[in-house]
C-alpha cells in the first residue's frame, strides 16, 4: 500500500450565483408533531362538479366510440389461433424428456464421421461440393473444389474441380474414397448443381462469368472414369449465384443482378428465354432452385423468399411470370431446399440466424404457412435435410455435426476433429452421405445410418 502525504491543492472558487446582500427566508420542512387535520369520507358522497374559467373536464370514452378495422382483427385471429393450439398442444418438454429424445434420436439416427478429404487450396478458402450417381455399395461419385477469398475480380488461374470414387475395401462392408480425377479451372467456382434427371451431369458457373456443363463417364467393365466438358457459354451477367434443373435439357441460372435465364441442352447450349425480377426486389438473389417448368424459388440477401411460375403454355417470348411473396426472414437466405412431407411439396428455407421456415407449396396464401422451425445454436449459416423433411443437418465448428429433429425438437451432436467452421453442407440422394466443408483445407464426410 502507498504511503499517504499530506497535499496543499490550489484553492479554487465559485463565485455565488446569487448577490451576496440578498437574503432568503428559509421555510422548516422538517416533520411536524402536530396531529393531521381531520379528513373527510368522500366514498360515498355526491358532489356537483362546477367547471370555471378554463377548468378541464376528464371524460371517460365508452366502447361504442372507439372504431376498429374487423377485417384486420379477423385476420390476425385466423394468424394466432393455429398458433396458440399449436403452443397448447405441444407443450415445452422437461430437461429429462429433451435428454431421453436426445438419446432416442441417437439411437434411431445414428451418423458418423467417415473420411476426411484433403483438397491442397488456399488459406481461408471456402468449399463447393456435390454427389453425382451412385457408384457402389450405396455410395455416390462425390465433386468438390475450393473457392480462395476474393475481394472484386478473380485472379486464381490455378483452380481445380475434383473428382472422388467410392472404391470397395477388402475387408468389411465399407468404401474409401479416393481421388480419380482433377479438372483444371482458369477461375474460381461460384455455384455446383447436378443434374437430378441424369446424376452422371452436373453444371458449375466460374467467377468470370462462365457456365460449363460436365458429364461424369466410366468404362464398362474398367474402373477408369474421366469428366467429359460438354459445353460452354460465356455470360456477361457475372457468375451465376445459383443454377438449377427443370427438366434434363434445361439449366436454369440465377445471377446476383436479378436476372434468370434458362439454357437449353438439347441440340447445343442455347438461351431459351430470360427473366428478370421486378424493381420491387431491390435486394440481390442470393438462391435459387425450381419447382418445375417456369416455376422456380429465389431468396434474397435482405431475407426475401419470392415464388416465379408461369400458369399457361406460352412461348419465351410471351411468358409472363407471376410473383408471390413468401414468408420472409430477417436475414439473408442462405440455403433453398425442395423436399416432400406427408407426399405433399415444401420449400424449406434458412437464413444467418438458423431460422427455417417450412414453405407449402400448395397455398396461395403465405399467412398461413404452418410450420416454422428456429435451430438452437450451434445452427447457423446452411443447412441440409433428411428426404422426408425431418431431419435438419447443419455443419458445426472443428469438423462436427449438429442435427436437430423437427418433429419432437430432438437435437444430437456428432463431434469432430478438424479446424475451422463448415459454410458447406451437401445431402445425397439417397440420404446416406453428407459431405461438409471447408476445415481449413478438408472436407469431412459423414455417414449416416437409420
Amino acid at each position: 500500500m502507498d504511503v499517504l502525504s499530506h497535499y496543499s491543492s490550489p484553492v479554487v472558487e465559485f463565485p455565488a450565483t446569487q448577490p451576496l446582500e440578498k437574503q432568503h427566508a428559509l421555510v422548516d420542512n422538517c416533520t411536524g408533531t402536530d396531529p393531521p387535520p381531520p379528513s373527510k369520507d368522500t366514498a360515498t358522497g355526491t358532489q356537483e362538479k362546477l367547471h370555471v374559467a378554463t377548468q378541464t373536464e376528464r371524460r371517460v370514452v365508452s366502447s361504442k366510440d372507439v372504431e376498429y378495422d374487423e377485417r384486420a382483427l379477423a385476420k390476425w385471429l385466423r394468424q394466432i389461433c393455429p398458433m396458440v393450439e399449436r403452443e397448447l398442444m405441444n407443450s415445452t418438454l422437461l430437461m429429462e424428456d429433451q435428454t431421453m429424445s436426445q438419446c432416442r434420436l441417437e439411437e434411431e439416427l445414428q451418423v458418423y464421421t467417415y473420411q476426411k478429404l484433403a483438397m491442397g487450396g488456399a488459406d481461408n478458402s471456402q468449399g463447393l461440393a456435390i454427389w453425382l450417381c451412385v457408384h457402389t455399395n450405396n455410395a455416390p461419385v462425390l465433386v468438390a473444389t475450393t473457392v480462395a477469398p476474393h475481394d472484386d475480380w478473380c485472379e486464381h488461374v490455378d483452380q481445380q474441380l475434383k473428382l472422388f470414387v467410392p472404391q470397395r475395401m477388402s475387408s468389411g462392408n465399407l468404401v474409401m474414397y479416393t481421388e480419380a480425377k482433377t479438372l483444371p479451372l482458369k477461375s474460381c467456382l461460384r455455384s455446383l448443381c447436378t443434374n437430378p434427371f441424369n446424376k452422371t451431369m452436373f453444371a458449375g458457373s466460374t467467377m468470370d462469368g462462365e457456365l460449363f456443363i460436365w458429364l461424369y463417364e466410366q468404362a464398362r467393365g474398367s474402373d477408369s472414369v474421366d469428366i467429359k466438358q460438354l459445353y460452354s457459354v460465356s455470360s456477361a451477367q457475372g457468375a451465376a449465384v445459383a443454377l438449377d434443373w427443370p427438366r434434363e435439357q434445361l439449366l436454369l441460372a440465377c445471377f446476383a443482378n436479378g436476372s434468370v435465364r434458362q439454357w437449353d441442352l438439347s441440340r447445343q447450349m442455347a438461351l431459351d428465354w430470360e427473366y428478370t425480377l421486378p424493381a420491387t426486389i431491390t435486394s440481390e438473389p442470393t438462391a435459387m432452385l425450381t419447382l418445375g417448368l417456369d416455376d422456380f424459388v429465389v431468396g434474397t440477401n435482405d431475407g426475401g423468399v419470392y415464388r416465379c411460375w408461369n400458369t399457361r403454355r406460352q412461348t419465351a417470348a410471351t411468358k409472363q411470370i407471376k410473383l408471390l411473396a413468401l414468408r420472409r426472414h430477417l436475414f439473408m437466405v442462405t440455403t433453398l431446399i425442395r423436399t416432400e412431407m406427408e407426399g405433399n411439396q415444401f420449400v424449406l428455407s434458412c437464413d444467418l440466424s438458423g431460422q427455417a421456415f417450412y414453405h407449402d407449396m400448395r397455398l396461395v396464401d403465405e399467412d398461413m404457412t404452418q410450420l416454422i422451425v428456429q435451430i438452437p445454436l450451434p445452427f447457423k449459416n446452411v443447412i441440409a435435410c433428411s428426404r422426408d423433411g425431418n431431419i435438419i443437418y447443419c455443419p458445426a465448428n472443428d469438423g462436427s455435426l449438429e442435427y436437430y429433429r423437427v418433429s419432437d425438437g430432438a437435437h444430437a451432436h456428432v463431434k469432430g476433429g478438424l479446424r475451422g467452421k463448415g459454410s458447406l453442407i451437401r445431402s445425397s440422394d439417397n440420404g446416406r452421405w453428407l459431405i461438409a466443408g471447408l476445415y481449413g483445407d478438408e472436407f469431412q464426410i459423414f455417414y449416416v445410418e437409420y
